[in-house]
């Protein structure tokens, strides 16, 4: 039997808990074996009720998020935004009726937010036309397809094969100012390129955003090509016409790898540390709570108060740490056979999940996070056989799907390795040797 840590709760302990009163254990006792109930506290560490830690990647895309990412080098993170423009309109209407149109040409304007730039100047932007296939729900910085029917790499990793067609630079300093929430751009694009993008849909055609300076990350918020046209029954005017984007994604450089001995919760596509745990039958108690020697106690001869997981933040990579706090759920997995496709239980404990800081998975890392688990674990002495099934949990973003930032917890070989945290009231303790 691995060791687990039992110790009696302190006096203030017993006030958080309603109706337990007891006396306390200040030094060893042998008349305190056989008492009146009281109430201990149970530290299992990790090896003894983590039956399985499994960590699942893959839940949704980056196409899902609704904004692409434009970075380079920033801390070694880099990405690029790839995406497609809808079907050009045939016709306007003009006071005189619907007139078809003419296209000379066009611009793109793209607009960012949460601009991070270490150099603190203008950042140099490039778009660039795609000369290969892409599926926006599928791709990565390596592969351009991976569908049922067709797994196509980039023939150059990260689209580096796509051809220029613009560029500018970006006024970073006008965001967060008194009257933009953006720093938007206008690149111009030649007549050629822009009718090719509005030729026959092909999955080829497409657009990349990219950054020409090192240490510098943004998110591009919206993106329109705005076409110059004129119509025909009235050449003498010229129109600008938005096209909004069908399609966007991004890709990121380094993809992030599944973890060796530790947790990963969020991120797009989302990861879930799922862990299978196991209540020990019994533990090693004290020489407190014992008498004069340690003894064995048998868990199922008690009533369950509290059950808490607790979990220590590490450092996050960069590029995906957090910039806002982070809510993480646990649910119950209901068919662990069918991982990753499982389903899961309601939320256990807060049902918006727990928010943590961002500040726990950067500098401010080695924080213990508490997860309420008491409503999954609920046990007395009345209704079990000395038996404990196994639980499977998810802990997983509260806002799955909708951030790349994700949480990373220490795991078993870590320092604040993960630790079951146990209050039980003993009916009457009767330890062995």
């Amino acid at each position: 039997m691995k060791s687990q840590f039992l110790r009696v709760l302190s006096p203030l302990g017993f006030l958080c808990l309603a109706n337990c009163s007891e006396n306390v254990a200040t030094a060893p006792d042998l008349d305190l074996i056989d008492i009146k109930p009281r109430t201990i506290e149970v530290l299992v560490p990790f090896e003894d009720f983590v039956q399985e830690l499994e960590i699942v990647g893959g839940y949704g895309s980056p196409s899902d998020l609704g904004f692409g990412v434009v970075a380079k080098d920033f801390d070694g993170f880099s990405a690029k935004t790839v995406l497609r423009f809808g079907s050009y309109p045939e016709s306007v209407e003009l006071a005189g009726g619907a007139s078809g149109l003419k296209v000379l040409g066009g611009r793109v304007v793209l607009s960012f937010d949460s601009i991070q730039d270490q150099t603190g100047e203008a950042i140099s932007l490039e778009i660039l036309a795609t000369q290969q296939a892409w599926d926006p729900k599928t791709l990565n910085w390596k592969v351009a397809v991976d569908t049922v029917n067709d797994k196509t790499s980039w023939v150059q990793s990260g689209a580096e094969s796509s051809v220029l067609v613009g560029s500018g630079e970006l006024d970073s300093h006008l965001v967060g100012d008194s009257v933009n929430s953006f720093a938007s751009i206008s690149i111009d694009v030649d007549s050629a390129t822009v009718a090719e993008w509005g030729g026959v849909r092909s999955s080829s055609q497409g657009m990349v955003v990219i950054s020409k300076d090192s240490g510098t990350r943004m998110n591009l918020w919206n993106a329109n090509l705005v076409l110059k046209a004129v119509p025909l029954n009235n050449p003498d005017t010229i129109l600008e016409i938005p096209v909004p984007v069908s399609e966007l994604s991004f890709m990121v450089d380094p993809t992030p790898t599944v973890p060796e001995g530790w947790l990963r919760v969020g991120g797009l596509p989302a990861w879930r540390s799922v862990i299978t745990m196991k209540l020990p039958e019994r533990v090693r108690g004290s020489v407190e709570i014992c008498g004069s020697s340690s003894c064995l106690f048998d868990v199922s001869k008690s009533q369950l108060n509290q059950a808490e997981l607790l979990l220590t933040t590490r450092e996050t990579e960069a590029g995906f740490k957090p910039a806002t706090p982070l809510a993480i759920q646990v649910r119950s997995v209901l068919s662990p056979s069918s991982l990753p496709k499982s389903p899961l239980g309601d939320p256990i404990g807060l049902y918006q999940g727990l928010l943590i800081k961002p500040e726990f998975f950067g500098n401010s890392e080695g924080e213990q996070i508490v997860f309420p688990l008491t409503d999954l674990l609920e046990f007395s002495e009345k209704n079990l056989s000395g038996v404990f099934p196994t639980k499977t949990i998810a802990l997983l973003s509260s806002d799955e799907g909708n951030t790349l930032e994700f949480a990373s917890f220490q795991g078993a070989g870590d320092p604040g390795f993960p630790v079951l945290r146990l209050i039980l009231t003993i009916p009457e303790f009767r330890g062995s040797p």
